[in-house]
């Protein structure tokens, strides 16, 4: 994919043709006046414009790919434009030496004049948000587009302060120039440790002194295990949320008088939603937003219904809904997606024959959890989480368990020095395990293959479930089945 075009010009060409070519003195050859008075007027007639744009463009993206209940989780989005000061700090750093030798040069060596910052509840909803914006074009043009070369994910790699988030640069333009912004994406806690150790501030080319950097360090630590606890807390709403929908099996009981006219606007909110919607919308979701706008009593009893589910059946007669561990509202003919089975197949991202194909990207716009690795690294997973199998030997499919196999395999994976998203591993690990309730045998320790194999059926199922593919023997099911086994030996 193309990198995002940037501000100004490049660097000259005898400096790329010699990048060992020192810069000349910034003191003498750009001064700080000139520096101050170039850098005043871009800020005002571009830095500025541009953050207001891009601060636009990012909330429009995220409104259109996230339901409420997930921008709901994006606690806050703030930007701002890098003042003369700081910019003029940062080019005297060593590692811009060889990069600016005129003012043309800086807009081009430094990417985060303008900065967006977004901060989230969860670790998964960073992996939510990132998922939103796969959705931007990756070059100039009409609004934001993304560069995906630029992506820095420190959340996954920590720097060595303790710091954690994900970078990445978005561009947009104004009257015409490209302008790169870099979002940066915290959650709660990550932000938390940058204002109490005031990173920022701190963060300059001399060492802090030890006791800074030893309690900095310990503190993003345990500020780290407490996103993992959250985690854990969150996983287990949703496992809640998903009781709130299925409900009891209770016999139907009438809807009481006083909860009658409250009970139709709900049915009609319902289905207006349902008519409004044009990929399948996970009841979850939906029965969240009901409960946002009536009050969360009446998820006792859903207007005498006894669970959301038949209060929806109620409201939508002709709607369906998926069947599976999750279940999802499907669209209707008219608003249902015109992408087809053979749409699925081509959709592969052009610099890698080895990344998620388009099904599986189709699939990930509906659950966000759902992981787009790359077929390369279906592997290191399975072979880890095989190992995992062996050792723990699960013979039910509780919580307890789907959390025990995924922390000894990423315990595993660590061992051997590779990272694995617990997020992306406890959703494989509760899928074999549904895949395998029917017939639990802690004696069994199935190898990789067999684990990649079962994983690839439970995925195409699904995805037929959904209607993202037409069927198990369609180009796209085999194309979902290649990437997520192929890499493997048999």
């Amino acid at each position: 994919m193309a990198p995002s075009a940037t501000l100004c010009t490049r660097v000259s060409l005898d400096r790329i043709r010699n990048p060992a070519v020192k810069a000349p003195n910034p003191d003498t050859e750009i001064g700080y006046a000139a520096f101050g008075e170039w850098y005043d007027n871009i800020r005002a007639r571009l830095l500025k414009p541009a953050l207001e744009e891009a601060e636009l463009a990012l909330d429009r993206s995220l409104a259109e790919h996230l339901s409420d209940r997930d921008l709901a989780r994006i606690r806050s989005t703030t930007g701002r434009v890098k003042s003369t000061r700081r910019t003029w700090r940062k080019i005297h750093q060593p590692r811009y030496e060889n990069q600016i030798a005129t003012l043309d040069d800086v807009a081009a060596a430094i990417d985060d004049l303008v900065g967006l910052r977004m901060t989230c509840i969860n670790l998964r909803d960073i992996e939510m948000i990132q998922t939103a914006l796969e959705a931007l074009p990756r070059t100039s043009g009409d609004g934001l587009w993304l560069d995906p070369t630029s992506e820095r994910d420190y959340v996954a790699y920590p720097k060595e302060s303790g710091y954690r988030g994900w970078h990445v640069n978005l561009g947009i333009e104004v009257d015409g120039t490209p302008v790169v912004c870099e979002l940066q994406v915290r959650t709660l806690l990550q932000d938390s440790w940058g204002e109490l150790t005031h990173e920022e501030t701190y963060s300059k080319d001399g060492e802090l002194p030890p006791l800074v950097d030893i309690l900095s360090t310990r503190m993003a630590g345990l500020l780290s295990i407490l996103d993992d606890i959250a985690e854990d807390l969150r996983t287990e709403l949703d496992r809640i949320d998903q009781e709130v929908v299925a409900g009891h099996d209770d016999p139907l009981v009438e809807a009481a008088d006083a909860l009658a006219g409250q009970a139709a606007d709900a049915a009609a909110l319902l289905r207006s939603r349902w008519m409004s919607i044009n990929r399948p919308t996970d009841l979850a979701g939906l029965a969240w937003a009901l409960q946002r706008e009536f009050g969360a009593e009446i998820s006792d009893n859903w207007f005498g219904h006894g669970s959301f589910k038949r209060f929806l059946r109620h409201a939508v007669p002709e709607g369906e809904i998926s069947t599976g561990r999750q279940a999802y509202l499907l669209p209707t003919d008219d608003g249902r997606s015109t992408e087809s089975d053979e749409d699925g197949v081509g959709l592969l991202d052009e610099n890698s024959r080895h990344a998620a194909p388009g099904a599986a990207r189709q699939l990930r716009r509906i659950d966000p959890e759902f992981p787009s690795l790359a077929a390369s690294d279906w592997p290191v997973l399975f072979e880890h989480l095989a190992e995992s199998w062996r050792r723990v030997k699960p013979a039910d499919t509780s919580v307890n368990t789907s959390n025990r196999l995924t922390r000894s395999a990423r315990d595993l994976a660590r061992g051997a020095g590779i990272s694995l998203s617990r997020r992306t591993l406890n959703y494989v690990v509760k899928s074999l395990l549904a895949a395998n309730e029917a017939a639990p045998n802690p004696t069994l320790a199935p190898k990789a293959p067999v684990l990649a194999n079962r994983f690839a059926e439970q995925t195409v199922q699904r995805m037929v479930e959904l209607r993202i593919i037409e069927g198990s023997k369609s180009k796209a099911a085999a194309q979902v089945t290649n990437w997520i086994t192929d890499a493997l030996d048999p």
